[in-house]
């Protein structure tokens, strides 16, 4: 048993109770390992938001170009004859031009840049024997030429739409300048086959009147790489975990802070004391033994005693029975008066709440974590207009 001084020297802050803080957190301890577990879940979630993505995406993506003047050879045609027009080089001048690209950026709805680079091609010196039996020497194309396609952009997607939108131009201009060759090629031939007739003319220009019906100019992805700029995030950071802890811990001190002052339930010798006021309280019992503490109690009920000249003393509880009668019992008997432990406030009739009597005194018995302050606000104001003798107030755990 515990007085109001003792109660006060122990809360460590002004305005806190720190005993019915101490219950309140027995009650709704598991605030704070909820809060805290939704402090860092939000600042990973928030940090792992803002750093996933990186800053931007580089992506480069190789095209192999088929040449369908190749089979051109088949029917004594030299594809060599066959010039582009405009030739590859300015191919790709023009797929770099502001029109293409004023073209692309107006299909995709965002003005994207790609580069577009043509690797050059490579010939070999082939030895070959003609009929004569002389040695000549031809040039020969070795290896296909290859378009290179790249563009770096925050959006990844951004990236491969504009990469795909430049493929597709390629392949046009490369069909469209192969288509002006083979017309060239086409016409020369008929204007030499009308001058002096020939079977072998005939079928090269048949030949490529075949060709220009199913002039295709596709181009095979043959590699591609991509690499994220900016350093990503690959696991938070210790600190944002201490953080959040300390954060989460301080925000559950606050919302147990916030229940404790908001809490209807008695939890405390010192919210006792606030309501029924320091003259009123008798102090504190528990299964505990504590001698000095329950004699200051006996003391103070004994002076009511004596000064009304009675020798019962009559608990009365709020709304539940007595848990601990024991406790009362022995109270009773350090006063040196014998005891009755009536029924709840909420039970007794009003006729044996206002009987006069010379020999009994009123204890009101307010059970800790149990009864409601307002419930003590009313119990106190009625006993007091009762016309008995009232001792005081009694905590009981």
């Amino acid at each position: 048993m515990v007085d109001q001084q003792q109660d006060s020297d122990f809360s460590l802050l002004a305005g806190v109770d720190l005993v019915a803080f101490w219950e309140t957190l027995k009650l709704r301890w598991w605030v704070i390992p909820a809060v805290v577990a939704v402090a860092v879940g939000f600042l990973w979630a928030q940090e792992s938001d803002l750093q996933t993505e990186p800053g931007s995406y580089y992506i480069s993506e190789t095209y192999e170009a088929r040449d369908p003047t190749a089979v051109l050879a088949s029917v004594g045609i030299d594809p060599v004859s066959v010039r582009s027009f405009p030739d590859a080089n300015n191919q790709v001048l023009l797929l770099q031009s502001a029109a293409v690209k004023a073209e692309i950026a107006e299909q995709l709805g965002s003005d994207v840049a790609v580069t577009v680079t043509r690797s050059r091609p490579s010939f070999t010196l082939v030895d070959t024997l003609e009929s004569d039996g002389q040695s000549s020497f031809v040039f020969t194309s070795a290896g296909v030429p290859t378009y290179n396609f790249s563009c770096n952009q925050p959006v990844k997607a951004d990236c491969q739409a504009a990469i795909a939108a430049y493929v597709a131009k390629t392949t046009e201009i490369r069909r469209d300048a192969l288509a002006a060759g083979l017309a060239d090629l086409r016409a020369v031939l008929s204007q030499v086959n009308s001058t002096s007739p020939d079977d072998g003319t005939e079928t090269k220009i048949a030949a490529i009147k075949v060709l220009e019906q199913r002039l295709d100019t596709p181009m095979l992805k043959v590699s591609e790489y991509e690499e994220a700029i900016g350093a990503t995030l690959t696991s938070v950071r210790r600190p944002t975990y201490t953080f959040g802890v300390a954060a989460g811990v301080l925000v559950a001190v606050l919302i147990l802070l916030q229940l404790t002052y908001t809490d209807s339930r008695v939890r405390s010798l010192r919210q006792l004391t606030r309501i029924a006021g320091a003259d009123r309280v008798l102090g504190r019992m528990s299964q505990k033994d504590n001698p000095l503490n329950e004699r200051r109690a006996a003391v103070g009920i004994h002076a009511v005693l004596g000064r009304s000249k009675a020798s019962i003393i009559r608990y009365v509880p709020l709304r539940h029975a007595a848990s601990d009668e024991t406790s009362l019992q022995q109270l009773a008997s350090t006063t040196g008066a014998t005891h009755v432990v009536a029924s709840p406030f909420a039970e007794l009739s009003v006729a044996a709440l206002t009987q006069p009597s010379t020999t009994e005194v009123d204890v009101i018995v307010v059970q800790r974590n149990k009864d409601l302050r307002k419930d003590l606000v009313e119990v106190l104001t009625a006993l007091e207009r009762s016309g008995r003798s009232l001792a005081g107030v009694l905590l009981l755990d």
